[in-house]
């Protein structure tokens, strides 16, 4: 019996581990980033609001989890993933500072939505942000010119990361997530929401589909 206590335990080893939930400005230290760094190819999905997405679905018994091999992790992150998160923005970057910032390097009409998170209390951003590029060739570019990127127009030791935004992606995915959301309440500062585009042009976000409510009260208001 402990023979085969210990052999459960060390078979263990072989599965896949959940990737540790992302929780808003953990990354925005650099030093934490170092542990976590991620390339365009390698990178898993990790993120702001939520959890790593797992399958629930049962596998079979006789079954193994079985890790694809590189090339098809490779093959499958430039099919299916289109949004990336910068991390370690800096704290006082507005939304058109990162949008300005994107335009001069090259990125006008490759990204069709951008979310710079906001704390309301302190004016400030989160040190991340959302953005959905229009083609792989997009990410690719925005990897190799972001990742590593520390040439902010306001003065900061700062030094950007980008990772796969999760679990949602793509632009559909985001724009159900914030359609409804307290963010695009009418008392929210216009320049605190997310953004879509069409070939560069900013256009009008999709309509909620059901009553939005306020963000929270602050504290002692």
């Amino acid at each position: 019996m402990w023979r085969q206590l210990r052999q459960c335990k060390s078979e263990s080893d072989l599965f896949d581990l959940v990737e540790e939930s992302y929780t808003p400005g953990k990354f925005s230290d650099e030093q934490e980033l170092r542990s976590l760094r991620e390339s365009p190819r390698t990178s898993q999905a990790s993120d702001v609001e939520a959890e790593s997405e797992v399958s629930t679905a049962p596998e079979s018994p006789k079954q193994q989890p079985v890790r694809p091999c590189k090339k098809e992790e490779q093959k499958t992150s430039a099919i299916d993933r289109s949004t990336v998160m910068m991390r370690n923005v800096p704290n006082n970057y507005t939304r058109e500072m990162l949008l300005s910032m994107l335009n001069n390097y090259g990125f006008s009409g490759k990204y069709d939505f951008v979310y710079l998170p906001h704390d309301f209390d302190r004016s400030a951003n989160l040190g991340y942000a959302f953005v959905n590029l229009v083609s792989d060739e997009a990410v690719h570019a925005f990897w190799q010119k972001f990742d590593g990127f520390k040439r902010w127009t306001l003065p900061s030791a700062k030094v950007c990361r980008v990772s796969w935004s999760g679990p949602h992606q793509g632009l559909a995915a985001h724009v159900e997530r914030y359609r409804n959301s307290p963010v695009m309440h009418r008392s929210v500062p216009d320049e605190y929401r997310p953004v879509v585009f069409t070939d560069g042009v900013r256009q009008p976000f999709p309509c909620p589909t059901r009553k939005i409510k306020p963000p929270p009260p602050r504290p002692g208001q």
